[in-house]
């Protein structure tokens, strides 16, 4: 008997310089959904017509999948709460900035306006300094 396996010819990837590093990042990487189906329809479609999957397997590959989107989009939502409060603290930081050269401008109004009413310069003591 012979099976043939005309309909899922897909090239997943090739070995060429060009496209190692994406198959070695491929490697690296979980499987992903797409993965995941390809493989569980290729198993379901070359199973042994006399001894087919057992539903309890099926089942439990199916809650794997489930899963797997589940974590998928907890790990996309994670990131981007991560963005979301990168870009908080770098508008705290810019708001914190822009707070501390308004302080020192408003100092410098006020010594210059202390200047002209008392008429002489005023000096900064600075600790540690004689």
């Amino acid at each position: 008997m012979k099976i043939s396996n005309g309909d899922y010819k897909e090239v997943i990837g090739y070995f060429d310089e060009q496209s190692r590093e994406q198959v070695a990042d491929r490697m690296n990487n979980d499987l992903d959904k797409d993965m995941f189906l390809r493989l569980l329809t290729t198993q379901l479609a070359n199973q042994d017509p006399l001894n087919p999957m057992e539903d309890r397997e099926f089942i439990a590959q199916l809650a794997q999948f489930n899963s797997l989107e589940q974590m998928q989009a907890l790990n996309k939502n994670i990131t981007g709460l991560g963005d979301e409060v990168m870009e908080s603290i770098e508008y705290l930081n810019l708001n914190q900035i822009q707070a501390n050269i308004r302080i020192l401008e408003e100092i410098s109004n006020i010594r210059k306006a202390m200047e002209s009413y008392l008429g002489i310069e005023i000096t900064p003591e600075i600790p540690g300094e004689e």
